[in-house]
């Protein structure tokens, strides 16, 4: 089991919401940063699409947000659960979790990549 601090969490996550914010008024949502790992190689890692889900998610674009990741709809969640649930001071979380996620958002973008429907 790994324990971290919600405090830092909520502080990033706050952050993720406004910047989203303030991102979906100027930028459109299906515009965003070009990922690194797939310009460099041509294969899409787990977080290609964040950005853009994330902004969609919180301009309520709920479809679109699942096209990009939908592990942005999930950022966005947890993100106003902390908001939401001040008093938590810690979160835990099992180990494994994190590279079971990880892995289930790279095969999500190998998967969209290899039927032929990119971002």
């Amino acid at each position: 089991m790994q324990t971290v601090d919600a405090g830092r969490l909520r502080a990033a996550g706050a952050a993720m919401l406004g910047i989203a914010a303030l991102r979906g008024s100027v930028i459109p949502a299906s515009l965003g940063p070009p990922c690194p790992l797939r310009t460099l190689t041509g294969i899409p890692c787990p977080f290609c699409g964040m950005t853009r889900g994330v902004t969609a998610a919180v301009h309520g674009h709920l479809g679109a947000s699942l096209a990009f990741n939908p592990a942005g709809i999930l950022a966005v969640a947890f993100a106003v659960f902390l908001l939401v649930a001040w008093r938590v001071r810690r979160i835990t979380y099992a180990t494994w979790l994190v590279p079971v996620v990880l892995g289930l958002m790279w095969s999500y973008q190998l998967f969209k990549y290899a039927t032929g429907r990119p971002l």
